[in-house]
């Protein structure tokens, strides 16, 4: 195992909220996904580390977290959204928790929330809390430094995203649903499992 995370989710009145660790045990540093660029309203760059990526999978399994979100099939796209991540040494991690409103819809960086009745009420099977991450001398990683978050690097790869890996835990739900948004949503989660 070189990545290790653990998630303990709870529900606060109408959120639910996804506490989690991440540790590096691999011989190698790591790069963690831990936040989406975003715009304040100022319009200036700013780190969101709220930002998650939240779509259903095989199963009715609910796949939600912080990963590179599936391009969209309907539209060309000039950038692609990669998540800010956070540097971890050699056993070292961090603790963060992301806050997920519910009722629990899909979303992506690359799609604005549509209206109720462009929406299906899909009864989900369980929660997939899923982190992406790079290990440092795959892929010839690029790794540049974040001007407005000191503490989150920019990543890229010279041959797209293949170097992703994903870390993941599964808890089974009942009662909870998911608004399917009826578009064209991609759903392929990219990285290794």
């Amino acid at each position: 195992m070189t990545v290790r995370l653990t998630c303990q989710p709870t529900r606060a009145g109408d959120t639910l909220v996804f506490r989690y660790k991440v540790e590096n045990h691999f011989s190698s540093d790591i790069y963690v996904m831990d936040a989406m660029p975003a715009a304040g309203t100022d319009h200036k760059p700013r780190a969101n580390d709220q930002g998650a990526v939240i779509m259903l999978g095989p199963e009715n399994i609910v796949i939600l977290g912080k990963f590179i979100p599936p391009v969209p099939t309907d539209r060309r796209i000039a950038m692609p959204v990669v998540p800010l991540a956070r540097r971890l040494a050699p056993g070292a991690g961090f603790e963060n928790a992301l806050t997920v409103p519910m009722p629990i819809a899909e979303t992506s960086p690359y799609f604005g929330e549509l209206s109720l009745r462009q929406y299906d009420a899909v009864e989900i099977a369980g929660t997939s809390f899923t982190i992406g991450y790079w290990t440092e001398g795959v892929d010839r990683l690029i790794v540049d430094k974040v001007d407005y978050a000191p503490e989150l690097v920019r990543v890229m790869t010279r041959n797209g995203n293949r170097g992703v890996a994903l870390a993941s835990q599964l808890f089974p739900t009942k009662g909870l649903q998911l608004f399917k948004r009826r578009d064209a949503f991609p759903r392929a989660v990219q990285g290794a499992a």
